[in-house]
């Protein structure tokens, strides 16, 4: 007797700069590729999708994509698309769906989002029904997941913590993004010991905090974190917050954190659990997988 067939899920993970993708058959992810986002013209970006697509060897029984901006999940609309301005508006799973002359499922979720579906599904909020997750990039990214859901908000939006406003009396409307994104951190170090920005890695410094110098500049920008948190906390109240993003795999950024937060007046009466996320470097790919499989699914 012939075996049951395999479900095979294309699953694609669009950044600004890069765009990662993966097949997944019967939820066991294959061997991560990459390829250079076409960040400025529309047919390009959907021809490299397309040809990722056609090279896959199985029949795809769906496509699944994880980006930036604010994604209407009930139109399958990225509404906007963070700094790839030229896909806003655009129903991306359909049109590539389109430009394959596929009939074929997709579905289209917010980066942060799927993170926190993969930490609830198979990360580290398994058993946890109410929880935050960060992630620090280039910006401060969120994620809600209360009662046991993702809480996206009336107008797709929820969970934007990077837009809080910090710092008004001295800096007026800026956005926490402003001050907690990675790039942060090698702008202040040029500041202070001179050359470009672009020359030094954020994470690098992590391995000169007996500078005390670098370690200044380090906590300031984990101080700015531990605000972010505190507000988030203080608004939501869950029982855990977890952080991601690739910097979060510096074994000395939670310590950091957990200071920052005790040094917060307020903090004790709401002491929270911070976390790592137990995905990092591959949680936009298995929170897509995720969320497809739970919004669209697959025949048996």
């Amino acid at each position: 007797m012939a075996g049951k067939a395999q479900h095979h899920v294309l699953v694609f993970e669009i950044n600004t700069s890069f765009t990662r993708y993966a097949l997944f058959a019967d939820g066991r992810m294959g061997i991560p590729g990459t390829f250079a986002t076409p960040n400025t013209d529309v047919d390009a970006f959907y021809e490299a999708l397309v040809q990722v697509v056609r090279k896959q060897r199985a029949p795809l029984d769906g496509i699944a994509i994880s980006m930036p901006g604010f994604i209407d999940t009930k139109t399958q609309t990225a509404r906007t698309a963070g700094a790839l301005k030229f896909l806003a508006k655009q129903q991306i799973g359909v049109e590539l769906a389109a430009r394959l002359g596929q009939d074929i499922p997709t579905w289209l979720e917010n980066d942060a989002n799927c993170a926190a579906m993969a930490e609830k599904m198979s990360g580290n909020a398994q058993k946890i029904d109410d929880f935050v997750l960060v992630t620090l990039d280039t910006g401060m990214g969120g994620a809600l997941f209360l009662d046991g859901k993702l809480r996206r908000g009336k107008d797709w939006r929820a969970a934007e913590i990077g837009q809080m406003i910090v710092n008004y009396d001295s800096a007026g409307a800026l956005p926490l993004h402003d001050f907690v994104s990675t790039l942060k951190l090698s702008q202040w170090y040029a500041e202070e010991f001179g050359g470009e920005a672009g020359e030094v890695l954020p994470s690098t410094l992590f391995q000169r905090l007996d500078d005390p110098r670098v370690r200044a500049i380090v906590e300031r920008w984990v101080h700015y974190i531990a605000v972010g948190i505190f507000n988030t906390v203080a608004t939501v109240d869950p029982e855990v917050v977890l952080i991601g993003g690739s910097i979060s795999r510096e074994p000395l950024l939670l310590p950091m954190i957990e200071d920052a937060l005790d040094s917060i007046r307020d903090w004790k009466p709401f002491k929270t659990a911070i976390k790592r996320c137990r995905h990092s470097g591959n949680a936009g790919l298995i929170g897509a997988y995720y969320a497809f499989m739970e919004e669209v699914g697959v025949n048996a």
